[in-house]
């Protein structure tokens, strides 16, 4: 990615990007890092999507769900749900919903509802523990090593990306262009905002259920205790 930037820029092809002495790699490889960061975070790409099962806690809030340490942000529109009784929760609440619910204003029932506080998950009315929880996640992990272990920025040259490798070209060079007060970097960025956008849409499919021969609906959601009258 480096090398092939440097090409499109005009100039001579490091042989070698981390850990070189070269003025021109350690730019290229900061630059690098700079772009696989804002790539992860500009569109909920699917190859960044990570599924979360985590067991419940006996508290309001779920610390062993959302790990701020690998995990950047919920997906968009995400849906949590409690596996063990295919129900799912009502969320995000809003702030003055929430505080009603946690002052007991209004009582919660099933499945409950939940809201993102401190970066943690958090559910009421309060779980027992040993639920099955599940949802999705955006990855801050937008690149792995040669071994296949996950990795939130480049540290070696044989690190690969899970994005496109094209973007990460086009956004390096206005990002260099910029920082080295070239007027043409605006027209660059352009470009790069424009392939951004078309690469994003076509991520998104077409956000529809497509019947086949054997299913004919998305199943509701159910619940597997007993109503009373």
């Amino acid at each position: 990615i480096c090398q092939e930037a440097a090409s499109d820029l005009g100039l001579r092809q490091p042989a070698t990007i981390v850990g070189s002495t070269d003025l021109t790699a350690q730019i290229l490889f900061r630059l690098a890092n700079e772009s696989g960061k804002h790539l992860m975070r500009y569109h909920d790409w699917q190859a960044l999507i990570t599924e979360v099962s985590f067991t419940s806690l006996a508290t309001q809030e779920q610390t062993n769900a959302f790990n701020p340490t690998t995990h950047d942000r919920l997906i968009y529109n995400v849906e949590i749900w409690n596996a063990t009784s295919n129900q799912k929760f009502v969320g995000p609440a809003p702030q003055w919903a929430w505080r009603q619910l946690s002052n007991g204003v209004v009582t919660a029932g099933a499945p409950g509802y939940w809201r993102m506080i401190g970066r943690q998950l958090n559910i009421l009315p309060v779980l027992t523990a040993g639920k099955t929880i599940e949802f999705e996640v955006i990855s801050k992990n937008w690149c792995e090593s040669s071994s296949g272990t996950d990795k939130t920025a480049f540290t070696a040259d044989t690190d690969v990306t899970f994005l496109d490798e094209e973007l990460f070209v086009l956004e390096m060079i206005w990002r260099f262009r910029k920082s080295r007060g070239f007027g043409q970097y605006a027209e660059d960025m352009e470009t790069a905002e424009r392939e951004k956008e078309k690469l994003a849409s076509r991520d998104r499919g077409t956000g529809r259920v497509r019947v086949s021969s054997t299913v004919t609906d998305v199943p509701p959601p159910t619940w597997s205790g007993t109503i009373d009258g």
